[in-house]
């Protein structure tokens, strides 16, 4: 992350074209841009953390030294500043903005278009998982999950899948494996996502790991509730002032089976979670209100 030349040929740009502020989002960048300050003091440099990531000790180090060269950090949930504040990075510097969503573009979509797609009839449950299919998005413990489901109800489900990545052929073996495959849609990439979360009835997100989920918050934004791993920023969402959902242990198969089934048998509940969530994601979750604030830190 040390790199001089970069950090000069920084320097040499914001002073030519007058830059006031350079806005970093790895740590690479974030330390090169540090760097640039020592050659052209006159800028700001401000950092957004994304990645719940423990730093190593030489790197926990680097950062309080480089820090004092820094503006701003930015953390979008409670885990995030905890985790920037264990990484050496001091308090004072911290501040808090939530990742937000443009709420007039998600409350566009059609209730009804994924369904007569996938000629899916309004009496059947959709549960929705938007995630790429990678590693520690907990595709395999949602499959689990949805194995115990199936034995627990009659009722009619499908859970769909939007998103795509490098175990999806893998996760579509499994689920035939679990005799799931006429209950699981694996919708790959779509670029139609309003309509879809519009027609589901829930989403899930079963992750590892997680900051600000986006998806909880896109969901929120089209009046749909969730249920969500009790991880990172998750915990930020799902709470009782926001009443939108329910939290579950990453891995507790039949702790999320028996949440999925309160949901889909408890409608009354459902509906006040998806008022909950909507209510949540306007006040909260605006884009508008959240590019204010970095805005803000820009021009102070």
């Amino acid at each position: 992350p040390f790199d001089l030349k970069a950090a000069r040929s920084l320097a040499k740009l914001c002073r030519r074209l007058k830059i006031d502020v350079v806005h970093t989002h790895y740590l690479r960048e974030n330390y090169i841009a540090l760097m640039a300050r020592l050659f052209y003091p006159d800028m700001r440099v401000i950092y957004t953390y994304h990645i719940l990531s423990e730093n190593s000790l030489p790197i926990r180090i680097c950062n309080s030294v480089m820090d004092t060269l820094q503006y701003k950090i930015i953390a979008n949930c409670t885990a995030g500043k905890a985790r920037l504040i264990l990484n050496g990075h001091p308090a004072g510097k911290i501040v808090m903005i939530p990742n937000a969503v443009d709420l007039d573009y998600w409350a566009g979509g059609e209730p009804g278009a994924l369904r007569r797609e996938l000629k899916i009839s309004d009496s059947t449950f959709i549960l929705l998982f938007t995630a790429r299919i990678t590693a520690g998005k907990g595709h395999k413990f949602m499959l689990d999950a949805l194995s115990l489901l199936k034995d627990m109800t009659d009722m009619d489900f499908r859970l769909v899948l939007a998103g795509d990545g490098d175990l999806r052929c893998d996760m579509e073996v499994y689920a035939k494996k679990l005799g799931l495959d006429d209950r699981v849609i694996f919708l790959g990439h779509r670029a139609d996502m309003p309509d879809i979360y519009h027609s589901a009835d829930l989403t899930v997100c079963t992750s590892e790991s997680e900051t600000l989920n986006y998806s909880l918050l896109e969901s929120m934004a089209c009046g749909v509730p969730v249920v969500a791993t009790a991880v990172g920023g998750m915990t930020d969402i799902v709470t009782k002032e926001h009443d939108c959902g329910l939290l579950v242990e990453y891995g507790n198969c039949t702790e999320l089976a028996n949440s999925l089934l309160r949901l889909m048998t408890d409608r009354q509940l459902l509906k006040r979670y998806a008022e909950g969530a909507l209510r949540s994601a306007r006040a909260d979750y605006d884009l508008i209100t959240a590019a204010e604030s970095v805005l803000s830190l820009y021009s102070n």
